[in-house]
């Protein structure tokens, strides 16, 4: 049993090494990263497995997946979207993984670390304004003047621009820790209440009803957050590549 609603999301070390400089020591968060790594490679495994003409079932459920995103990038960006197809890919299929590992009883929630989602959500912005500047140089900074504006109006504008630009990795991270703490809290929350009115089957029936239902709203929350996060990267990427 826990004994508060934020010890599961508590940051425990598995193995302690700190040295005069550093502190490298396994933690929870060291620990499940390196299962998610390890279950998305191993997926991605049994999906070119023996692949065949015909497709087993690994085949199809990753053909399946390719094609959604292969459909989604070219709507979103065009063929020049192409080449984001296994970085959105991929962090659908890690931010999805990180999700449901944290769904599973009595485990810990990476997503739902704020350090974690903002950490992934500025390496993506670094990587993409690096891209930016990549093709089209200085013109890059025309993503933050909008075009046909009375001069006068230019420079707030551009500061707006730049400002909502920053904020980005900013609404990219809360939003999915947000999302994922406030269903785990919630849950936690029925379930203790589940557990007390247990000793009265028929009042303690309900919490256990709506724990089962949130269980299964949680589940769709997971997919619909690795989605909605890698959505708004391809949003983005059409940005910086169309200027717009």
């Amino acid at each position: 049993m826990m004994k508060s609603t934020f010890e599961q999301f508590e940051i425990s070390p598995y193995l302690s090494m700190v040295t005069k400089y550093f502190d490298i020591s396994v933690t929870t968060i060291t620990m499940y990263l390196g299962c998610a790594i390890v279950i998305v490679i191993g997926i991605f495994s049994l999906m070119v497995h023996k692949a065949t003409l015909i497709g087993n079932k690994w085949q199809n459920f990753g053909e399946l997946f390719y094609e959604f995103f292969i459909d989604l990038l070219l709507v979103q960006i065009g063929k020049a979207g192409i080449l984001f197809f296994p970085l959105i890919f991929a962090i659908f299929v890690f931010i999805l993984i990180l999700n449901l590992m944290g769904l599973v009883p009595l485990s810990f929630t990476i997503t739902g670390q704020i350090m974690i989602t903002f950490s992934l959500a500025i390496i993506i912005l670094i990587g993409l304004t690096i891209f930016g500047f990549r093709i089209h140089g200085i013109k890059f900074v025309n993503l933050f003047i909008p075009s046909g504006l009375n001069p006068g109006l230019v420079p707030l504008l551009v500061c707006i621009e730049i400002m909502s630009y920053l904020l980005r990795p900013i609404s990219l991270a809360v939003r999915l820790f947000a999302n994922m703490l406030a269903g785990h809290i919630l849950l936690h929350i029925i379930g203790g209440a589940a557990i007390v009115l247990f000793q009265y089957f028929y009042v303690g029936l309900l919490p256990w009803v709506c724990v089962c239902a949130f269980s299964l709203l949680e589940l769709g929350i997971a997919f619909l957050q690795a989605y909605v996060f890698s959505i708004l990267v391809v949003i983005y990427i059409s940005n910086i590549i169309y200027l717009h």
